[in-house]
C-alpha cells in the first residue's frame, strides 16, 4: 500500500489508546470450551433485519477506498457479494451510490453523512432507496474532524486523487453543499426515515443511555462503535459497553459492533456478550489491497471457517446456542 493509503488505514486519532483498547478489550473476555457436546458442524447462518446472511459478519462503511485500490469501492463489494454477505456503503466514496449498488451483488445498507445542505441530504437519501439499498446507518460520531495524525506526519508525501463520488445532482445545490451538518441531533433520525421510508440504523452508540433513546426514537438497531479509535481518542470500545447495552435492550433490538474484529474468535465473543451481528473494517481494506475482490472474499471466509471451528468446539450448533455462558472474564 502506498504511505497514505496505509496511514489512512492503520492508524487512529490521537494517541491511538481507544485503538489499542478495541484490540485489548477483546481479550478480557475468554471462551468457555465444551469438548463433549456431541453436536456435530455448526450452523453459521443467521438473520440480520429481514436479511439471511450466511454468517454474522458484514461489513463497515469506509471512505476513501480509492488510496488502498486502484478500483475504489469495487473490491469490497464485489468481495462481499461473493462471500454472499451485507455491504454497508459510505456516502464518502470515490464511486457513486449508484455505481457501488451496482458492483456486487447481495444486499446492501447506506451511510450517509448528513450534508449541512437539506436538499442536498434529501436527494442523497432518495438516490440509495432508488439504488436499492434496504436500509440507512446514520453516523452519529463524525460530524467534526479528528486528529488522525499519522497521515498529518505525511509532510510531502503525494496524497491521491481522492475525487468524491456522490457530489450533488439537484438544480441549484453547490458543492459548497457537501459540507458535514455540524448539529447531527435525534431529530435527524426522523428525517432519514421520512425522506426513505427505510429502517434507520444509529451507528456510533456507546452508552445504554443512547441505546434506548434509540429505541425510543424508532431505530431498527443500534450499531456500537467508535469509528475504529478514528475520532474521539480515550472513548470505551464497543465490547466494553455491549454487555451494558445488551442488558438495556434485552433483545428488543439488534446491535451491531465493530471495532477489532480480526478472528472468527472474535466474533464468537462479541455474539456471546449480546452482540446480533459484527462488522469488518481494515481487515476487508488489507484483503482489498492485497487481493482485490477475491481478497475480500478471502477475509470473509476465513473468519467464517474459524467461526465454525470455535463453534464446534465450544459445542455451539447454532448462532442462537452462543450465550453469555459460553464466555467468561478472563483472569489478570
Amino acid at each position: 500500500m502506498a504511505p497514505f493509503g496505509f496511514a489512512y488505514v492503520a492508524g487512529g486519532a490521537g494517541d491511538e489508546w481507544t485503538m489499542r483498547e478495541n484490540l485489548a478489550a477483546f481479550n478480557r473476555t475468554v471462551i468457555v470450551p465444551n469438548y463433549l457436546s456431541g453436536n456435530g458442524t455448526p450452523d453459521t447462518s443467521t438473520t440480520l433485519l429481514g436479511i439471511r446472511l450466511p454468517f454474522p459478519v458484514i461489513s463497515a462503511p469506509v471512505g476513501f477506498q480509492g488510496s488502498m485500490h486502484a478500483q475504489k469501492e469495487l473490491p469490497t463489494v464485489k468481495g462481499a457479494g461473493l462471500a454472499g454477505t451485507l455491504y454497508v456503503a459510505s456516502s464518502v466514496t470515490q464511486l457513486s451510490l449508484e455505481d457501488i449498488a451496482a458492483g456486487g451483488t447481495g444486499d446492501k445498507w447506506f451511510q450517509p453523512y448528513i450534508p449541512s445542505s437539506r436538499p442536498f441530504a434529501i436527494e442523497m437519501l432518495q438516490r440509495a432507496k432508488a439504488a436499492g439499498y434496504k436500509a440507512i446507518v446514520l453516523t452519529i460520531d463524525a460530524f467534526v474532524t479528528s486528529n488522525r495524525e499519522r497521515s498529518t506526519r505525511l509532510q510531502g508525501v503525494p496524497v491521491p486523487n481522492l475525487a468524491m463520488g456522490n457530489v450533488p445532482k439537484t438544480s441549484g445545490v453547490s458543492g459548497n453543499a457537501m459540507a458535514m451538518k455540524a448539529d447531527l441531533g435525534w431529530d435527524d433520525i426522523e428525517f432519514c426515515r421520512s425522506h426513505t421510508g427505510l429502517p434507520v440504523i444509529v451507528k456510533g452508540i456507546l452508552s445504554p443511555a443512547q441505546a434506548l433513546e434509540a429505541e425510543r426514537r424508532g431505530c431498527a438497531a443500534v450499531w456500537l462503535s467508535n469509528h475504529g479509535g478514528r475520532q474521539l481518542d480515550n472513548t470505551p470500545s464497543a465490547m466494553t459497553v455491549l454487555p451494558r447495552v445488551a442488558e438495556a435492550l434485552k433483545g428488543r433490538l439488534p446491535i451491531i459492533i465493530d471495532g477489532g474484529v480480526y478472528r472468527g474468535q472474535d466474533v464468537f465473543r462479541a455474539l456471546a456478550l449480546g452482540a446480533s451481528a459484527v462488522a469488518l473494517g481494515r481487515p476487508l481494506l488489507y484483503g482489498s489491497a492485497l487481493g482485490g475482490a477475491q481478497g475480500v472474499q478471502s477475509v470473509y471466509e476465513h473468519l467464517r471457517n474459524e467461526l465454525a471451528m470455535t463453534m464446534q468446539l465450544a459445542g455451539t450448533p447454532t448462532i442462537k446456542s452462543i450465550v453469555p455462558g459460553c464466555v467468561e472474564r478472563a483472569e489478570v
